[in-house]
């Protein structure tokens, strides 16, 4: 019965002293080879560079490779175009559909390059007839287009000789007088659009004079 009692003593020390010696073993291991092992995968990890975002690249303006015109006149589709930056006056005719039947096709400077944002006139062989040749000369320039300095000459058509209508493009010496008799006869216009009532007188000529005249 001792002899029983003093193996079963005998097996709890040796037991006790397996696990002192495997915790022994284990705290070196890791003091030498596991803590070792982290250390230098640490140092490893801090001495490589970050990884960064490239900068994105700072917005640039967008070249302007397109301009818009305004065409209007004997042309096929009048309206707003747009064209290419450098194009010229033939091009925009083009994006207008081209010339129609009563257009004047020899009137305008066609390799003139445009500029954004111009409103273009294209006139009818019968309006180009009445021209004097100053405004031939002129318009054949700018293409009959909104002229600052006709826009700053106002006409009074109740008030205006035959030589302040003369300057109205498409109004000659002729329909001055044309104008000045309905007006002696008829009375004084009492809105811009009467004068449409003067022979010789229509839609497409008006339009062009409309910005340029005014009844008080």
């Amino acid at each position: 019965m001792r002899t029983e009692r003093s193996f079963c003593t005998l097996k709890k020390k040796i037991l006790i002293v397996l696990i002192v010696v495997f915790a022994i073993l284990s705290g070196l291991w890791y003091a030498f080879f596991y803590r070792e092992d982290n250390e230098e995968a640490e140092k490893s990890s801090e001495t490589q560079a970050p990884a960064t975002c490239a900068p994105s690249p700072s917005p640039t303006a967008i070249p302007q490779f397109f301009i818009v015109v305004h065409m209007c006149g004997s042309v096929n589709s009048p309206g707003v175009v747009r064209i290419e930056k450098g194009d010229r006056l033939i091009d925009a005719v083009k994006a207008a559909g081209g010339f129609n039947e009563e257009a004047d096709r020899n009137y305008l400077n066609l390799a003139r390059v445009l500029q954004d944002g111009e409103r273009i006139y294209v006139p009818s062989s019968l309006e180009t007839a009445l021209l004097t040749i100053k405004d031939v000369i002129r318009g054949s320039e700018t293409g009959i287009s909104e002229d600052k300095e006709e826009k700053d000459n106002i006409i009074n058509i109740n008030m205006a000789d035959v030589g302040e209508l003369t300057t109205l493009p498409g109004i000659g010496e002729s329909r001055a007088k044309d104008i000045i008799a309905y007006r002696n006869k008829v009375g004084a216009f009492e809105k811009k659009e009467d004068i449409k009532n003067v022979s010789g007188i229509g839609e497409s000529l008006y339009a062009r004079i409309v910005d340029l005249i005014t009844v008080e």
